[in-house]
Order: C-alpha cells, then sequence, then structure tokens
C-alpha cells in the first residue's frame, strides 16, 4: 500500500494459470483505513470481483501493521444486510495475527490508547491463530517469555512459531474458527516462564491480565433448560450493556468490555452449542449430532472471555449463574 502522492488503496489480485484471465481491482480508500471503509466501499468491491469472475476458494483481507480486527470480522459475520448478499457465499473462517517475536513483547507492554487497550492488545485477542514470526532471530527463553505474554491475553488461540512467515496453510485457512468450541484442555504453557501476578492461585490460573486486557475462562456444567435460559441472558447483559446482571444499576458499566467470547454449552437432554462471540455480537449455534464440531456429550464445557476488566467479580457472577442448582 503506497501513500506518497496518491490516495492510499487496497488491491485485490485474482491470478489464474492464464495471463489473459488475471484480474485487478483497485479500490481507494479516502481516510487511508480498511476498517472504516470495509464496510461499503470495501464489501463493494468484493462483491464486484465474485461477479466478474465467480466464487474464490478463500479470501483473505489483510490489515496494515497493527489493528483491531473486531470492526472486520464482525461484518462478515452475523450481519443482516451481508447475509443477504455476499453472506450467502461468503463465510468467517477466523482472524489470523501475526506476532514480532524480536519486537512482541516491548509492543505488548508499552502499547496504550486512551481506552487504556493498545492495538496490539486488541488484535491478539481477537484472534483465532497466532503465528509467532521471527523465531529464528531470538533465543528460547525470550521466545518463551513472548508466547507466555500472549497466552496471557488469549489463552485459546493455537500459537505456531514461524521462520519468514512459513506456515502450513492448513493451520490458517479452513479453521472453522466461528462455528468450533473452544478447547475443552488447557493450551501448553512454555516450560519456562517469568513470574507473572495472576488473581488466581489456584494450579491452574483462570485469569490474567495485561495492559487492561484480561482473560476469563470458567468450567461449564450440564445446564438445565432454566440455567441456560439465565446464561443467555448474562451474556446479553455483558455484552449489550457492558454490565453484569447482579451488579448495582450502572456499576461497572464504563469499564467492562468483551472483545471475544466462545464456549461449548451442553444442555441436560444432550443438545450442545457453541458460542461465538465478537464484541456486541454473539450466536450460540446448536451442534447437529454427528455433524461437524460434534464431539460428544462432555460432563463439563468451558466459556472463555476475553477483553477489559474481567475480574473476580465477573467470574463470581459467572459461576453463580452456570451453578447446578443443588449447589446454590
Amino acid at each position: 500500500m503506497d501513500s506518497d502522492d496518491e490516495a492510499p488503496a487496497a488491491r485485490t489480485v485474482n491470478v489464474s494459470s492464464s495471463p489473459e484471465e488475471q484480474s485487478e481491482e483497485i479500490l481507494e480508500l479516502a481516510n487511508g483505513c480498511l476498517c472504516c471503509s470495509i464496510k461499503d466501499s470495501g464489501v463493494a468491491a468484493i462483491e464486484k470481483l465474485m461477479q466478474r469472475k465467480g466464487a474464490f476458494d478463500h479470501i483473505l483481507l489483510e490489515t496494515t501493521g497493527i489493528a483491531d480486527p473486531g470492526p472486520i470480522a464482525s461484518i462478515f459475520w452475523h450481519n443482516e444486510e451481508f447475509a443477504s448478499g455476499l453472506g450467502r457465499d461468503i463465510v468467517l473462517d477466523g482472524v489470523i495475527c501475526v506476532v514480532d517475536a524480536f519486537f512482541g513483547k516491548q509492543q505488548m507492554e508499552e502499547d496504550y490508547s486512551e481506552d487504556h487497550i493498545g492495538e496490539s492488545l486488541k488484535q491478539i485477542a481477537g484472534s483465532d491463530v497466532i503465528l509467532l514470526n521471527k523465531a529464528d532471530l531470538v533465543l528460547p527463553d525470550v521466545l518463551a517469555e513472548v508466547e507466555f505474554l500472549i497466552q496471557q491475553i488469549n489463552p485459546t488461540a493455537p500459537i505456531y512459531h514461524t521462520i519468514r512467515g512459513n506456515v502450513d496453510l492448513d493451520r490458517i485457512m479452513g479453521i472453522g474458527a466461528f462455528t468450533a468450541p473452544p478447547p475443552l484442555t488447557p493450551t501448553p504453557r512454555p516450560a519456562s516462564h517469568p513470574h507473572v501476578h495472576t488473581h488466581d492461585h489456584d494450579h491452574e490460573p483462570r485469569h490474567y491480565e495485561l495492559r487492561g486486557i484480561s482473560s476469563l475462562q470458567v468450567p461449564c456444567p450440564v445446564l438445565s433448560p432454566a440455567r441456560f435460559e439465565a446464561l443467555d441472558a448474562w451474556i446479553r447483559a455483558v455484552l449489550w450493556e457492558n454490565s453484569i446482571p447482579d451488579s448495582p444499576t450502572g456499576a461497572g458499566a464504563s469499564e467492562l468490555l468483551v472483545l471475544r467470547c466462545k464456549g461449548l454449552i451442553t444442555v441436560e437432554d444432550g443438545t450442545q452449542y457453541v458460542l461465538q462471540g465478537v464484541r456486541s455480537m454473539y450466536d450460540m449455534a446448536k451442534i447437529e449430532r454427528g455433524g461437524e464440531g460434534d464431539i460428544g456429550v462432555p460432563q463439563i464445557g468451558k466459556i472463555v472471555l476475553i477483553g477489559k476488566n474481567l475480574d473476580e467479580t465477573v467470574r463470581r457472577s459467572l459461576e453463580n449463574v452456570i451453578r447446578p442448582a443443588s449447589d446454590s
């Protein structure tokens, strides 16, 4: 993307085996920001390409440098206007983030914005797969430290070490991140890591915080229909009103913010649901028996929240909602 004397542009190129069948589209971005332009002209450009050349196997949308993927992801996922058009042919597969192993630690620790959540932290928090690049340029203990910091922010995204960005495409394409449940087993952590303060002191910490970003993992037992409805109401309050239902009116409304949520929920009749959410949009999709994502009927599921100020009060509130009636 060049920005010398001309307006910034996003270029989409369709490369085929025949030179005469190659096509190229130039999209001018008035303010140089794809995040602000993609909602209208960006989607229109993709639609124009598809009308001209037909469907694609994959579409990779690359943001420039450090960018918050939330606003872009929300356009291609559960957007009614998009669903009536391109959404019939395009589904959001996942969000990929590349972290520089050499400068990543410094960037994460120094990143800051008016809402106290830097763009690099939002990018990591909203990602489904993370590539820790330039792994060959740092010592093993430095690599482990950067990986540990990433896992503090996003404990569910797999992290792959890469050199010059080389990675097996199966790890970043066709991953179905917005239809698959989060892993039920903890993500393996580096053998050695620096001491980082956590708000939990058990053998498997579930809450971490770095520069305002925190992640919360809560085991979810099999729910009764009433508890399932209560959980749905709790999620709506947290995502839509930025508050927890059992808190005083307005308490924490300006502080609590969920950037990404995932979960696997099982109801007493054996029905399973995958929870997926980006900012204020979420969905609890039923898993069809024998279909993609069906992993049997586990006794315990999981709910993962990534965002700002997900403290012990939020965790206790969630646990109270999903706790079996016999334990109340």
